[in-house]
């Protein structure tokens, strides 16, 4: 585990009893990658309103930090995250398509996929709306063949995993999803969608976990 890891944890875990001290423990970390997940994690906490902003400034400015439109993206969906648990709808609409922007930029689709996974399950605490918007640039990035004409297969992986928690999101654009699919991958979505239909969308698409230490 390396040293910006193990800040991050160590500020999800001061920040259950301590969140001020958690805030300034997150603004110290140098790498952006994990200042903008431990400032999140620490805004979901602190119970100033004002301190709850200026983390959430401070995660999206160490976000964009970063250099590759997948890592800014994937980063950002901490604050994102800790909007919507706020009930900041407004505000988390607004990211959620500035970051939708961004990833378009990407050029693989691997990697635009990722990163709009994480996205996909940050929104999903937002009102169906805007968690269908990411839902469907996510699918499309899933099902884009690769730059060689080959197919995603890592993209329709992930989608097959995410056709639960996208299904509560948007059942009948879960259902023409499975269309999309290779046959057997199809058929497994489909008994895996029938598993799942009644479990919570948070557990479905639970990331980023920002009441845990050991994020997924």
């Amino acid at each position: 585990m390396n040293t910006g890891t193990q800040r991050r944890d160590r500020v999800a875990v001061i920040a259950r009893t301590k969140p001020v001290e958690a805030l300034e423990l997150a603004r110290a970390i140098e790498d952006p990658w994990f200042r903008c997940q431990a400032l999140s994690i620490a805004a979901v906490r602190v119970q100033d309103r004002r301190a709850h902003q200026h983390a959430i400034d401070g995660a999206f400015a160490a976000a964009n930090e970063l250099s590759e439109p997948n890592r800014v993206v994937t980063a950002s969906a901490w604050p994102v995250k800790a909007l919507a648990l706020a009930g900041q709808m407004s505000t988390v609409s607004s990211e959620v398509e500035r970051l939708l922007q961004v990833a378009s930029t990407e050029a693989s689709p691997v990697r635009r996929a990722d990163a709009l996974r994480y996205l996909l399950g940050a929104a999903s605490a937002a009102p169906a709306a805007v968690a269908g918007r990411v839902a469907r640039e996510f699918a499309a990035a899933c099902l884009t063949p690769l730059q060689s004409g080959k197919r995603n297969s890592k993209g329709e992986s992930n989608l097959e995993a995410c056709l639960p928690g996208i299904a509560c999101i948007d059942s009948e654009f879960a259902v023409t999803l499975l269309t999309r699919l290779a046959p057997s991958r199809s058929e497994r979505a489909a008994r895996a969608l029938q598993a799942a239909r009644n479990l919570p969308l948070g557990q479905l698409l639970p990331w980023p976990n920002l009441h845990s230490a050991q994020p997924e």
